[in-house]
This record gives C-alpha cells, sequence and structure tokens, in this order.
C-alpha cells in the first residue's frame, strides 16, 4: 500500500482516472480535490506504482475526529482487479474496519443505490439561464456555514450532528451554489461533497416547480468546469423529479452501480 502525495504522481493518476470514467469517478473527485490544497484531509492510496489495480480515497488517519462521523469518514474505492481490491483490504490497514464509516464507488458488495453519473457532458453548463425567470428579489449566491443548519433539517439522510457537522465542513472546504430569497434565506441549493459529487440538490417544497433547481446545478457547473472538474452527481432510481430536472439541462445518465455501503463494526451494533 503507498500513499501517493507527490504533485506529479497525482496528476498521472488523474489522467488514468479519467479513462475509466464513470466507475472512476469518486476517486477522481478526491484526487482532484487534494491537488486544489486538500480542505478536507484526504489522502490517495494505491496498491502498488505506477502500475495499479486499486485505488483508495480516505480521510487522513490524523485527522480522524475523536468522535465517530461516518459521512465525514467515507471511503471511495476503484480498482481494475477484485482480486488485487480484496488482498489490499484484508492484508493492510487501507481500511478501518473497526469505524464506521461509508464506503463509496466501485465495491464488489451489491449496490443499495443505483448511482446515475450525470452530466460528465458540460454542454449543458454552456446555457445562460437568466434570473428573470426566477424574479428580481431572487439572489443567485453560494451557501455559508450559516445555512448549514437549514440544509440538516431538509437533507433526506441528514437531521443529526454527524451530518450538520458535515455539511457545515463540505459549505466551508467547497464550492456551492443557492438561490436566495429577499430575506437572504436559500430557497434552493446544491453543493459539492469530498469525492467532487454534486450532493443534496433540493428546493424548498413552496418554491418547486419553477426551474430552480436546474438555474443553482447549471452555476456550480461552470463553477466546477472552470476547475477541470467533471460534473456529475448520484440519482436513486426512484427519484423521477431530479432525473427530470436533470434531462431539461441535457445530462446523460449511466448504470454504473456505484455502491454506498454503511459499514458498522459488531462492536457498535
Amino acid at each position: 500500500m503507498l500513499v501517493l502525495v507527490n504533485k506529479d504522481e497525482l496528476r498521472v493518476l488523474k489522467k488514468e482516472l479519467r479513462s475509466c470514467f464513470p466507475e472512476s469517478l469518486k476517486v477522481h473527485g478526491a484526487v482532484l480535490n487534494v491537488c486544489q490544497g486538500n480542505a478536507f484531509h484526504q489522502e490517495i492510496l494505491v496498491d502498488s506504482w505506477p502500475s495499479f489495480q486499486v485505488v483508495i480515497a480516505r480521510l487522513q488517519r490524523e485527522k480522524v475526529p475523536s468522535e465517530m462521523n461516518y459521512f465525514t469518514q467515507s471511503c471511495a474505492v476503484f480498482y481494475k482487479d477484485l482480486n488485487a481490491y480484496e488482498k489490499l483490504v484484508k492484508d493492510s490497514d487501507a481500511i478501518d474496519w473497526k469505524q464506521e464509516f461509508l464506503l463509496q464507488g466501485k465495491t464488489p458488495q451489491h449496490p443499495k443505490f443505483c448511482a446515475c453519473a450525470s452530466a460528465t457532458n458540460l454542454e449543458f453548463l454552456k446555457k445562460e439561464y437568466c434570473m428573470h425567470k426566477s424574479g428580481s428579489e431572487l439572489k443567485l449566491s453560494s451557501l455559508n456555514t450559516a445555512h448549514a443548519a437549514l440544509l440538516n433539517e431538509t437533507w433526506s439522510v441528514g437531521g443529526n450532528e454527524q451530518s450538520l457537522c458535515y455539511l457545515t465542513r463540505l459549505i466551508d472546504c467547497f464550492s456551492s451554489s443557492c438561490l436566495l430569497d429577499a430575506g437572504g434565506c436559500p430557497i434552493s441549493w446544491v453543493l459539492l461533497d469530498q469525492f467532487g459529487c454534486l450532493t443534496h440538490a433540493y428546493t424548498m417544497p413552496a418554491h418547486r416547480g419553477k426551474g430552480y433547481i436546474q438555474l443553482v446545478i447549471a452555476a456550480l457547473g461552470r463553477k466546477l468546469q472552470s476547475l477541470n472538474y467533471p460534473v456529475y452527481g448520484d440519482v436513486l432510481e426512484n427519484n423521477t423529479s431530479m432525473q427530470r430536472a436533470l434531462q431539461c439541462l441535457g445530462a446523460n445518465f449511466t448504470s454504473c452501480f456505484l455502491s454506498y455501503d454503511l459499514h458498522t463494526p459488531i462492536s457498535l451494533l
């Protein structure tokens, strides 16, 4: 197991991972974030170098919080060879199985969610969405950490202290986009996670059906494009409203079967 810290090595890895989309999107996003200053304190592991079969993105061990937070401690995995992946996680400490964490990406477990990688082509981002569609009292902006409580209340997997801390970190570390009402409160938003994935795209119920989610996604997508990030997000198979919204933006969908597996040690059950 090797931790890649050299920028030239990370650039080589990034190029190789781009040729393996969509399965490699999660770890590729983590590599980009590391190269952009590593605000989330991640590290990139490979089984060997320069020829590799397995890549794992994880939180730096010295940055693991004292209070367990499986959102923050998520790992992302990509492998070319299943046997090499199983050997690495069995014979090394690449993944700390004593901790509770989310394991994301291409993993051998049957996926609990069907992940649709969307908008890896960026043609729709060239379109300009006029603010008059939103009303003159609304303002396109970015989220700030004061908005984290609202996001936590509206997130389908949130509503607790762990998720609040996690969302606060995402807002603080990465790009986001939101539409503010006249009082400065977000009514529609989307943000980026530590794997370069669009997450928690949401519009408050009273403001739905007006195309606001397309506006904020397109705005964040243009920011990401300027940083050479691929624009993608995970969409549940039954989330037809988000699928329709993304289709309006011209997004592509692919069932790449990236999994979200919540690992909980027996000692914590």
